[in-house]
C-alpha cells in the first residue's frame, strides 16, 4: 500500500526518498502504456500487413515499369512502320510514273529526234575521230542542244558516253570548250583518249609542270587573240580541276579573255552532282562555281552526272544559276534543257561473293576468277585502304606468277605515277589496276570486262559508280563484290561522323545480304527510295524496271544454294546474350558476339572496372564469364558465318543497332539492343517460338553440290587445256557457270611474259555446270540501237523436258550433256 501524500500539504524530509521512488514508477507506467517497450512482442498482424503492402508496390513499380517500356517500344515499332509503310507507298507512287517528259505533247524543239544543219556535220566527225557510226542513249539530242547553244543538264548511266556529247560539239564550234573536272585520273584518261584521236586537248592541274602551264598559257592567250594560224592548232579542249576556278585569278582573267575574243565555246561541269551538298560527292570547291555564271553570262553551261535525283538537281540548277529545266524533246527556247536516259545496263553481270576472312584467300579467289575467265582482259579491283591496293597487287603478281599484270593507284601516289599507270594501263602493258575510290569517276576505258571490289562500298551509289566503269563499250563485263559481315563494321566505324553515313552503309549491307531479289529491281528500289528516281529510269524497252534481269546472281542462283529459315529461337538468344552483357558493363563488337554465341572462348568477355562511363585512368579490363544456360538457355546453333550474317539481318531489321565509342587512335562499333528487340525479349524462351506475330526468317546462302570456284564469264584459257574448249567450239561461245559463294614508291609494273595454264588450274573446272546458249553468230555491225547489249540476256530457266547423255569429251574427264531450252549443260564430272 503506498502512502498517501494529498491528505497532507507538508512533506518531511524523511519522506523524499519514497515520494521521487513513487514518481519513478508512476512515470514509467504512464511510458508503458503510450509506447511498448523494445523488450515487448511486437503487434504482429499490424507489421504483416505493411510487408504486404510494400511487397504490393514493389510488383506495381515493376509491372508499371514494364508497361511503360512496352509503350516506347510500341510507340518505336508505329514509329517505324509508319516510316516502312511511307517508303512502299512512294515506290507505289513512283510505279505509276515514267520518265520526265513521257506521255506529253511535243510543242518544242525536239532535239533528239529533229534535222538540224549540223546534224550531218556531226555524225561524219563521229566517225572520223572516234570511230563511232551510231548515237546511243539520249547523245544526239545533247549534241544538237550543245550545237544550239543551250544550257544542259544530262544525267546518263555510267558508261553512257556522256564524253562524247561535248567532245564532238567542240570539235565543230569555234574556240575552246572549258571542262571541269573533279579527279586528276580522269582529265588524264580524257587528255589520254582525245590525243590518240587526234584532238587539241590540254589540262591544267596541280601536277602540270611550270613548262607546261607556260605554254598552255601561252596558246590560249594567242586563240583570245585570234593569232592562231591554222584552225586545227586551236585548242579544242581545256580540262582544269575546280580549284583551279576557284583558287586562280589568273586563270579566270584568262578565261576573260577568250570570251572577249569569243573563243570560249562552252563551259561543261563533269559530275556535277558534287555541286550539291546532298549528292554522294559532294565537293566544296564546286560550290564555287556559282561565279561563272555571273562572270561569264553570255557562255553556255553544261552539267553532266551518272545520279542526279531531283533534289539533287534542284540544288545543283540554283547553285549554277541556271534556269529552269526544260525536256529535251520538247523545249522552249529559254530554259535549260534536261536530258535523261535508262540507269539500267544490261551487259553488266552483278554478283556478291563469299568472301573468305583470310586476305589471302581472297587474294586467292580473285586469281583464280581472273586466270580461269579474263586472263587477258583489263579489270579494276578496288580496295578499301591505300594499303590494301598495296598489297592486293603484290600478292596477285606473285600468285599468279607474273601472269596478271598489275599496277597501283591511290591518292598517295605522284602525278607522273598516276599518268604512267593510265598510259600503261591504254597500251595493254598493265592489265589489272588496283586501287581506291581516287581512280575515277568517269574512267574512258571501254574494254574493262571485270571491275571486283575487294570490300564493300560506303554506299550503294558508290557501287553503281563503280562498277559502271565496266563495259563501256556495251559488251559482257562482270561486276563483283567480295562480301563479309564484318566488313560493314569496319566502314561504319569509319563513317561515323558523316551525315547519314551509318544510313548509306546499311543500305549497303542489305544489297550485299539480299540472296533472292534481283539484283537490277534493288538499284531501282534503293534509287527510288533514296534519291526520288523514278523507278522507270530502270526500265527499257524490252522490260520494265522489277522485271527479273536474268542474268545476275540472284536470278541464276539455283534453289537448293537459298536456306529460308525460322531463326526466332537464334535471335532471342542473341539478344539476351547482348543484354546480359550490356548489364555488366561490357561491350561486344560484331564477331565478339558471334563467337560468344557459340560458346567459344570459354564464353567469357571483358567488363571495364572503375565506373561504367567514367573516364580516368582508374578503369581495368576483367575477364567475367557468361552462363549460355542461364542466360539464353544454351547456345546458338548455327555456324559462326551464319551467326554474323544474322546479326547483320537483325541490325537492318533493327533489333540490333550501333553503339560507337571513341579511342584515341579509332572508334569502335559495339552492337547494342535496337528499337525491336523487346518484341523478341518479353517472351521466355518457352513462348517466343509460338508466339503470334513473332517471327523473324533469315536466308542464308549454301554451296551448290556442283560448283566453280569463280564467277562463269566469256573467257578462254590458253594452250587448249580449258575443258569447255570443245563447247565453246559452237555458235555461242560465251560461258556461265553458278557463283560461289604520302609515299614514293615506283608504280608496279608487272611485264613478265604470260604463260600458259597448267594442268592443275584446269582441273578446278571439274564438277562445274557450264550453260552455253546455242544461236547465231555475234554480229556487232547488226547492234545499232541498244548499244548496252548482253550475249547472255536469257529470261529466267522454265521448267521444261531436258535430254542428257553421258560423254567423254576429253582425257581425263568425263561428264553428263543436258539440253534444256535451246541450253547445253556439261556438267564435268571425276
Amino acid at each position: 500500500m503506498l502512502p498517501k501524500f494529498a491528505d497532507s500539504d507538508h512533506v518531511g524530509s524523511d519522506d523524499l526518498d519514497a515520494v521521487l521512488d513513487f514518481s519513478l514508477r508512476e512515470h514509467e507506467d504512464m511510458v508503458s502504456q503510450r509506447v511498448p517497450s523494445f523488450s515487448s512482442k511486437p503487434d504482429q498482424p499490424q507489421l504483416s500487413r505493411k510487408q504486404a503492402l510494400h511487397a504490393r508496390i514493389a510488383e506495381y513499380d515493376a509491372e508499371i515499369e514494364n508497361y511503360e517500356a512496352e509503350i516506347l517500344s510500341t510507340r518505336a515499332l508505329i514509329s517505324l512502320r509508319k516510316e516502312d509503310r511511307q517508303r512502299m507507298m512512294e515506290e507505289l507512287e513512283s510505279m505509276h510514273h515514267t520518265n520526265r517528259g513521257k506521255g506529253k505533247v511535243n510543242t518544242g524543239i525536239n532535239y533528239g529526234k529533229e534535222e538540224f544543219e549540223w546534224t550531218r556535220g556531226l555524225k561524219v566527225k563521229m566517225k572520223e575521230v572516234f570511230g563511232i557510226g551510231n548515237f546511243r542513249l539520249c547523245q544526239q539530242g545533247v549534241c544538237n542542244a550543245n550545237m544550239d547553244g543551250r544550257d544542259i543538264v544530262c544525267v546518263m548511266p555510267t558508261g553512257g558516253g556522256k564524253s562524247l556529247t561535248y567532245q564532238l560539239p567542240a570539235l565543230l564550234q569555234p574556240g575552246c570548250t572549258l571542262v571541269i573536272s573533279p579527279l586528276i585520273s580522269l582529265i588524264t584518261d580524257q587528255i589520254l583518249h582525245l590525243l590518240d584521236a587526234g584532238v587539241q586537248a590540254v589540262k591544267l592541274t596541280g601536277g602540270s609542270s611550270k613548262m607546261e602551264k607556260q605554254e598552255i598559257t601561252q596558246r590560249l592567250t594567242a586563240l583570245a587573240n585570234h593569232r592562231v594560224g591554222s584552225t586545227d592548232a586551236e585548242v579544242k579542249l581545256c580540262y582544269v580541276t575546280p580549284e583551279r576556278i576557284a583558287k586562280s585569278k589568273s586563270f579566270v582573267s584568262l578565261l576573260g579573255k577568250l570570251v572577249v575574243g569569243g573563243k570560249l565555246a562552252r563551259i561543261v561541269i563533269d559530275e556535277a552532282h558534287c555541286v550539291s551538298q546532298l549528292g554522294h560527292d559532294f565537293r566544296p570547291d564546286y560550290q564555287k562555281l556559282h561565279t561563272l555564271r555571273q562572270l561569264f553570262p553570255r557562255v553556255p553551261i553544261m552539267a553532266l552526272s551518272a545520279t542526279c535525283p531531283p533534289k539533287v538537281l534542284e540544288d545543283l540548277i540554283n547553285t549554277l544559276q541556271l534556269k529552269a529545266v526544260v525536256n529535251g524533246n520538247s523545249a522552249d527556247t529559254h530554259g535549260t534543257v534536261y536530258f535523261s536516259s535508262p540507269l539500267y545496263r544490261k551487259n553488266l553481270h552483278y554478283s556478291i561473293q563469299t568472301k573468305p576472312p583470310k586476305g589471302s584467300d581472297v587474294v586467292k579467289m580473285m586469281n583464280d576468277y581472273i586466270l580461269k575467265h579474263h586472263p587477258n582482259d583489263s579489270g579494276i579491283i578496288y580496295c578499301l585502304s591505300k594499303k590494301d591496293t598495296e598489297s592486293v597487287a603484290e600478292d596477285l603478281r606473285k600468285l599468279s606468277g607474273g601472269k596478271i599484270k598489275t599496277g597501283v593507284y591511290h591518292a598517295d601516289r605522284r602525278d607522273n605515277e598516276k599518268e604512267g599507270l593510265h598510259r600503261s594501263w591504254r597500251r595493254g602493258d598493265i592489265k589489272v589496276v588496283c586501287a581506291t575510290i581516287a581512280f575515277g569517276l568517269g574512267i574512258d576505258k571501254g574494254d574493262v570486262r571485270f571491275v571486283l571490289h575487294h570490300s564493300i562500298s560506303k554506299s550503294v551509289e558508290g557501287f553503281y559508280q563503280e562498277s559502271g566503269r565496266a563495259g563501256r563499250d556495251g559488251k559482257d563485263s562482270d561486276c563483283i563484290l567480295y562480301y563479309r559481315p564484318q566488313d560493314g563494321t569496319t566502314l561504319t566505324s569509319m563513317v561515323a561522323g558523316e551525315k547519314e553515313g551509318e544510313a548509306k552503309i546499311h543500305a549497303m549491307l542489305a544489297f550485299a545480304q539480299n540472296s533472292d531479289e534481283c539484283r537490277k529491281a534493288q538499284f531501282a528500289k534503293y534509287f527510288s527510295h533514296s534519291s526520288q528516281i523514278s523507278i522507270s529510269s530502270w526500265s527499257t524497252d524490252d522490260s520494265d524496271a522489277l522485271t527479273r534481269c536474268g542474268h545476275c546472281d540472284n536470278c541464276i542462283r539455283p534453289p537448293e544454294e537459298i536456306d529460308r529459315r525460322n531463326v526466332t529461337l537464334e535471335t532471342w538468344r542473341l539478344l539476351r546474350i547482348v543484354s546480359a552483357v550490356e548489364k555488366d558493363g561490357g561491350n561486344l563488337t560484331l564477331n565478339m558476339l558471334a563467337t560468344l554465341a557459340r560458346g567459344n572462348g570459354g564464353g567469357a568477355y571483358e567488363v571495364t572496372q572503375g565506373g561504367r562511363g567514367k573516364k580516368g585512368k582508374g578503369k581495368t579490363k576483367e575477364k567475367v564469364g557468361l552462363d549460355l544456360e542461364e542466360v539464353a538457355g544454351g547456345k546458338v546453333d548455327l555456324s559462326k558465318d551464319d551467326i554474323e550474317y544474322l546479326l547483320v539481318h537483325l541490325l537492318l531489321q533493327r533489333y540490333l543497332m550501333e553503339r560507337y565509342n571513341q579511342t584515341a587512335y579509332s572508334t569502335n562499333v559495339y552492337l547494342t539492343l535496337g528499337p525491336l528487340a523487346r518484341q523478341i525479349t518479353r517472351h521466355t524462351q518457352e513462348t517466343v517460338v509460338s508466339a503470334p506475330g513473332v517471327r523473324v526468317e533469315c536466308v542464308f546462302r549454301r554451296k551448290a553440290k556442283k560448283s566453280g570456284t569463280g564467277v562463269g564469264s566469256a573467257s578462254k584459257v590458253k594452250g587448249g587445256l580449258n575443258p569447255l574448249s570443245k563447247v565453246e567450239a559452237r555458235k555461242r561461245k560465251r560461258a556461265t557457270s553458278p557463283f560461289e559463294g604520302e609515299e614514293d614508291d615506283e608504280i608496279v609494273i608487272i611485264s613478265d611474259e604470260e604463260n600458259e595454264v597448267d594442268l592443275e588450274e584446269v582441273r578446278a573446272y571439274r564438277g562445274t555446270a557450264v550453260e552455253h546458249y546455242v544461236g547465231s553468230e555475234d554480229d556487232e555491225d547488226e547492234i545499232i540501237d541498244d548499244w548496252s547489249h548482253t550475249m547472255r540476256d536469257v529470261p529466267p530457266p522454265t521448267k521444261r523436258s531436258r535430254k542428257s547423255a553421258i560423254i567423254n569429251k576429253m582425257d581425263g574427264f568425263v561428264g553428263t550433256l543436258i539440253t534444256e531450252n535451246n541450253k547445253e549443260v556439261l556438267v564435268l564430272s571425276d
